[in-house]
């Protein structure tokens, strides 16, 4: 007879660092890249960066799907359908809307200016596309990381109105910035970011298309 597998904390947790996990991938294909093309990143033509998001994408696709699917099958949690019966109060809206202006504000401050304004001065409007393409999809990992890591810490900690998720998203996803850009101040700024896309993903019902939407915008404008 088959033993039935005790979920806990822990099993949520292992699915919020697979997330991570999928973010880390791109590291992996640009050290691919490097070898085939003979140079870093910042050296990819218009042509490889558009190849490189685009694949980095569909890993990323690939990840969320296979995240999602165990998440409902194997362990009944179905991310997609958190808070789908609760109201959400209209202060918790405005709170929300608040802490996604705060992450652009963090944005901004780094930028010198909107990051969304920043990004499309520097590019061609095809290059920008495709990096908001590329951005969009790397905010659906960031959500599972926030997603998975808040029912972790429920199921440890037995405590629903601590940000679990944001916590999670801003000690991995945040804290690696400072190793990917080179920069403690970014690394700092990504960390308070990613606490606060937890707060948003709590005072929202943990419902998954406006949280994802306050996420995204909090991220890209």
């Amino acid at each position: 007879m088959k033993k039935e597998q005790k979920i806990t904390g822990g099993t949520f947790f292992s699915l919020a660092m697979y997330a991570f996990l999928g973010l880390g991938m791109e590291i992996v294909l640009l050290t691919i890249e490097n070898m085939i093309y003979g140079n870093s990143l910042s050296g990819f033509s218009d042509g490889q960066n558009i190849v490189h998001w685009i694949i980095t994408c569909l890993i990323w696709i690939g990840f969320a799907f296979v995240l999602l699917r165990s998440s409902k099958n194997k362990y009944s949690y179905d991310a997609l359908a958190g808070g789908k019966d609760e109201a959400v109060p209209a202060m918790h809206w405005v709170l929300a809307a608040l802490a996604a202006v705060a992450c652009i504000a963090i944005n901004a401050f780094g930028w010198g200016t909107l990051k969304i304004i920043g990004e499309f001065r520097k590019k061609s409007i095809g290059i920008f596309l495709f990096q908001y393409m590329y951005y969009i999809f790397e905010v659906v990992l960031v959500w599972l990381v926030v997603c998975f890591g808040q029912r972790a810490g429920e199921l440890w900690f037995s405590r629903k109105n601590i940000p679990w998720g944001g916590i999670t998203a801003g000690l991995s996803w945040g804290l690696v910035h400072a190793l990917t850009k080179g920069s403690i101040t970014i690394g700092l700024s990504a960390l308070l970011a990613g606490i606060l896309y937890g707060v948003i993903y709590l005072l929202l019902k943990k419902k998954a298309p406006v949280t994802y939407l306050f996420i995204l915008l909090a991220f890209v404008i």
